[in-house]
């Protein structure tokens, strides 16, 4: 299992001296509201109504050269066979690519081969059901092997088979990692659904409930950081995002698809206590996070 990820700044989202600019390619001003990429609602996207793949491409500039370690598209309306690829270039004529995801499914095969009993309908490819598709969004991840520096972003989207006819694209996301030297201690709670829905029951029996979308939430504990760790990259998250500003978060990067999907979202902090001297040198810390739609 590797480290949790608190992945931000988001460097495609303005910053009071920077803001970073989105062009899409093809047909002139094809893409509808593209200012959505930087929408303060992240349910809120950017729709191309084509899906010829020479315009559903968009070109990022960072607007400064950033630090990149992880890139995700976690708002879209992308179907089983849909592809994503983004690639970080150092000028605007893409002739500098220091990075390149490749072409990756935003579904694909979720559940490893024979990972699931032959009765399950999804052992037969390993795929969601369109059902399960059309109720939830997998979120599209990639995490670089290294941090690389670069100033544009070459997004690249192929729903040439989408039955939607059109692409929707929310924030786009190009962090900097941040992840502790010494992981989470034992009895840290991992990504789980919570339901806020609400029940009663009348006199005569009953039940009547008041149904609301459930949301992922994590309590996290560290017992192990050092002080580089609380004064640069937990007083920082506190002091740029506190409770309400969104960043993303992986559980674990290295877990099968079908779990990195459950257990990567955008988040925000539900409480960030402060941390505690318990050794010389040594700190510990409590943060309890949720998802934010």
């Amino acid at each position: 299992m590797s480290n949790v990820k608190f992945c931000f700044p988001n460097w495609t989202q303005p910053t009071s001296i920077v803001t970073p600019t989105a062009t899409g390619y093809g047909s002139p001003d094809i893409w509808v509201d593209l200012d959505n990429l930087q929408s303060e609602v992240l349910s809120e996207m950017a729709r191309c109504p084509s899906v010829d793949t020479t315009d559903t491409r968009i070109l990022i500039d960072l607007g400064a050269t950033r630090n990149i370690g992880m890139l995700a598209m976690p708002s879209h309306n992308a179907q089983d066979g849909d592809l994503g690829r983004i690639r970080i270039a150092s000028d605007a004529a893409l002739t500098d690519i220091l990075y390149d995801s490749g072409w990756v499914e935003f579904l694909g095969e979720i559940y490893p081969f024979e990972s699931l009993a032959s009765e399950r309908v999804e052992w037969i490819d390993g795929h969601l059901t369109a059902e399960q598709v059309a109720d939830q969004v997998v979120p599209w991840i990639d995490v670089l092997p290294t941090e690389v520096y670069g100033k544009y972003l070459d997004v690249q989207l192929d729903f040439t088979d989408n039955t939607d006819g059109y692409v929707d694209i929310g924030r786009i996301f190009a962090c900097t990692v941040i992840s502790p030297t010494v992981n989470t201690l034992e009895g840290t709670t991992p990504p789980f659904y919570r339901d806020p829905s609400t029940k009663s029951r009348t006199r005569r029996g009953p039940s009547f409930s008041d149904k609301r979308k459930p949301f992922l939430i994590s309590k996290l504990t560290f017992g192990a950081l050092d002080i580089d760790e609380v004064y640069e990259e937990f007083f920082e998250m506190v002091r740029q995002y506190g409770l309400s500003e969104p960043f993303f978060f992986i559980y674990n990067s290295d877990a099968a698809k079908y779990i990195l999907m459950r257990q990567s979202f955008v988040a925000t902090a539900e409480n960030m206590a402060e941390p505690k001297n318990n050794s010389y040198g040594i700190y510990a810390m409590d943060l309890e996070i949720s998802q934010q739609f």
